[in-house]
């Protein structure tokens, strides 16, 4: 196990009592966490080695029949819009053609700050979203089996 990572499982450890509007962090191995706001957003946090950096998920849900064509489209020209900036990008995953935001992060010293800053600003980005589909947190829980799925990378 890399410094960086041992490191990282205890800033992670840390930032649940420390940060407020984090609800619940469960370890989902040794180098994937899920982590809930209080606001209902659910963020996978992922470990990637070489360069190190955290890769960010989070499920947006999944389209209705009639809007997928329209959806998908949006996803394209955002995946465009997005290309030089904050890595940022939508995804589909999952036979059901779920759409999931993935970003990455590289915290400047892994600080427990650093982490806590990458997390809520990705959440940020996420609720921009669910916003910007006209879902709920309520619609993505109820339509989304798997609201929440951590990348590999």
């Amino acid at each position: 196990m890399s410094n960086t990572l041992a490191y990282l499982q205890s800033q992670m450890q840390a930032l649940g009592p420390a940060t407020e509007w984090i609800e619940a962090i469960v370890q989902d191995d040794d180098q994937s966490w899920s982590v809930q706001t209080l606001a209902g957003i659910h963020v996978g946090v992922s470990y990637a080695p070489s360069p190190s950096r955290l890769i960010l998920s989070s499920s947006l849900g999944r389209p209705e029949d009639s809007e997928r064509e329209s959806v998908y489209s949006a996803m394209l020209c955002t995946n465009l819009l997005y290309a030089d900036q904050a890595s940022l990008r939508v995804a589909l995953t999952g036979p059901e053609g779920e759409l999931m935001l993935i970003s990455e992060a590289i915290p400047t010293d892994w600080t427990l700050s650093d982490i806590s800053d990458a997390l809520s600003g990705f959440a940020e980005t996420v609720q921009n979203f669910i916003d910007g589909l006209g879902l709920s947190i309520e619609d993505l829980i109820e339509n989304t089996p798997n609201y929440h799925a951590t990348v590999r990378v």
